[in-house]
């Protein structure tokens, strides 16, 4: 494989896709169509969206298989460092019934409303994507979106379903999406959502046997318009175990390109294959969607090497692309370069992380693109664990049956004394990476204890300095900052620490434990890391109280309550925007989820 760099460096061109390096082997990378689905106007699928009714009579329940990966018992050998304990800052009554006036918000997506825009069918985990230009905010949980007025909170499209802006058949039809992200590039003033499907998936005549990554693109900045979808293909069936499906979809865009990563598991068996990449031009993408142009070409990266010692090929583990911030500088280095990080996730403990890089990213707007991907390891001074499979975190105790109707209608229908649920705490990697100032920052969450049945996590954070030597590498990176954010004797589940172009943001979490219902809480990020107090932007009404606690819906295996895989987060300017879940109370809920988001914007650091 031969690159040549014209002249000038304007440009790099070659004659195949270039191999991946990174713990001294290549990647398998072939080159994949994208099919365009069809287009669609936000506002008039919400003028036509007709919501169902959501009563005990109608709601109907849908319970996606959980994906795990086997961990090897041994980890680090260095100590786990104690967690940095954080107050709580008292919350004052705020115009929507509680939480910090400190924060400017509103409610988001509820289940119910997840409920009523997809024929009744209830989902958890509340999985949700945020994203905002500074004007309009859109948020997607589940299979919902909405848009809001930035200024006011106004609702400017109710919940529609995601699979009317992607332009697939519903959950009736048997259709499977999950995973829901959304981007708002500034760059080429658009946005993006993105969201896995297995057609077929709930079918109960016909076997699934194909996966999609689903991308919507606007076709201007004005999210209330028109979309198009485009589809990839990430079956993949000439792997082990496939047909198979990308689990997690997670957007990165750096000046050239637009990213997908995901975790590639069988549909049916429990074959993991580890990290895929998925790499297109950002231009070619953005006029395709306002068909002035046809659809890029896409770069598949697969069996990557893991970075990590002791282990193999597919033993890669949810590759976090970079966002940039609005108002952020992209790497225009290396003629293009896109970041990622990962962290350790087969081991119980680690004190690593991985960067990655994508240089030559200038090539995808070429018809042979040429792009190449690294790795190299950042020593941590600090230890992350990550909770064994089935560790849950508790929440606070329920005062009368009142609070928990679900549990108490399981109690009547099984005759027996049915415990509180306890919150999964099933997330083990690394979650959304911000490129800012030439820094990465990331988080993930640890555990306190990795053997326990029931235990408590906190937040931690990392700064990461990424260098290329030249245009064709090596990568370096180095750890500029590290530390963690804890509330003793609790939990924070789910962080997402979002930075603005000078480094300082926030971190949004849900807040849960032996004091505390699941509860929407934040903390500032400044220049040094976090400071201050832990705020409480909407507090939980009652404990978590869905279908998913209980072994009478989903079977005495399932582990817990599920509640989401991510929270919301990005930084605009001078603010930030983030979301995440609590929980609701009374006629907010239905009958078989009471979870609710809250979307609010804070002034970064």
């Amino acid at each position: 494989m031969s690159i040549l760099f014209v002249a000038g460096g304007a440009s790099a061109v070659a004659a195949s896709p270039a191999a991946a390096s990174g713990a001294g082997s290549q990647a398998k990378v072939s080159n994949l169509s994208l099919q365009r689905v069809g287009t669609r106007n936000v506002t008039q699928l919400a003028a036509t969206t007709r919501l169902a009714p959501v009563n005990r009579s109608t709601e109907k329940i849908l319970v996606g298989d959980t994906q795990n990966i086997t961990r090897n018992s041994a980890g680090s050998t260095a100590t786990l460092s104690p967690p940095t304990n954080f107050t709580v800052a008292s919350p004052s009554k705020s115009k929507s019934g509680g939480g910090s006036t400190n924060t400017s918000g509103f409610a988001g997506i509820t289940g119910a409303q997840q409920a009523a825009a997809n024929s009744a069918y209830d989902l958890e985990p509340p999985d949700q994507g945020l994203c905002s230009n500074g004007t309009d905010v859109m948020e997607v949980v589940n299979n919902a979106f909405e848009v809001y007025s930035a200024a006011n909170g106004y609702l400017v499209v109710p919940p529609t379903a995601t699979t009317s802006l992607f332009g697939v058949p519903s959950e009736n039809a048997g259709s499977f999406l999950s995973d829901p992200h959304c981007y708002f590039d500034a760059a080429s003033n658009r946005w993006f959502v993105v969201e896995l499907s297995i057609p077929n998936y709930f079918s109960s005549h016909i076997r699934a046997s194909k996966s999609y990554e689903l991308i919507a693109v606007s076709d201007s900045p004005d999210p209330t318009g028109s979309f198009t979808t485009f589809a990839i293909n990430s079956t993949d069936a000439s792997d082990s175990g496939c047909p198979c499906f990308g689990d997690y979809p997670m957007i990165g865009t750096d000046a050239y390109g637009f990213y997908l990563t995901t975790n590639e598991f069988s549909i049916y068996r429990p074959n993991f294959n580890g990290v895929q990449v998925y790499a297109m031009s950002k231009q070619e993408l953005v006029a395709a969607a306002d068909g002035s142009g046809s659809a890029p070409t896409v770069v598949h990266f697969s069996a990557l090497a893991s970075p990590f010692a002791g282990e193999s090929v597919g033993e890669t583990y949810h590759l976090s692309p970079a966002l940039v911030p609005k108002g952020g500088s992209f790497d225009t280095g290396a003629y293009g370069t896109e970041y990622f990080t990962m962290s350790d996730a087969f081991p119980v403990s680690s004190n690593q992380l991985a960067v990655y890089a994508m240089t030559n990213t200038l090539s995808l707007d070429s018809p042979n693109p040429a792009v190449q991907l690294s790795s190299t390891l950042v020593q941590l001074g600090q230890t992350y664990q990550f909770p064994e499979a089935g560790m849950a975190v508790a929440q606070k105790a329920y005062a009368t049956l009142g609070q928990v109707p679900l549990l108490a209608y399981v109690q009547t229908k099984s005759s027996t004394t049915v415990p509180e649920g306890v919150l999964q705490a099933d997330f083990d990697a690394v979650q959304q990476t911000t490129y800012a100032g030439g820094n990465l920052y990331t988080e993930l969450s640890t555990a306190s204890s990795t053997t326990a049945s029931v235990g408590t996590t906190a937040a931690q954070w990392y700064k990461l300095t990424p260098s290329l030597a030249s245009n064709n590498g090596p990568l370096s990176a180095k750890l500029a900052a590290e530390g963690s954010v804890a509330v003793k004797g609790q939990s924070l589940l789910y962080p997402d620490l979002a930075v603005n172009s000078s480094g300082v943001g926030d971190m949004v979490f849900t807040l849960v434990g032996a004091q505390y219902y699941p509860s929407a809480a934040y903390i500032p990020f400044g220049s040094t890391g976090p400071k201050g107090s832990v705020s409480v932007a909407e507090s939980g009404a009652v404990p978590e109280d869905g279908f998913t606690c209980y072994a009478y819906y989903v079977g005495a295996g399932y582990g817990g309550c599920r509640w989401g895989d991510f929270s919301g987060a990005i930084a605009v300017g001078s603010n930030v925007w983030m979301a995440t879940e609590y929980t609701l109370a009374g006629t907010a809920r239905d009958t078989y989820t009471n979870w609710g988001t809250y979307v609010f914007e804070v002034t970064a650091g």
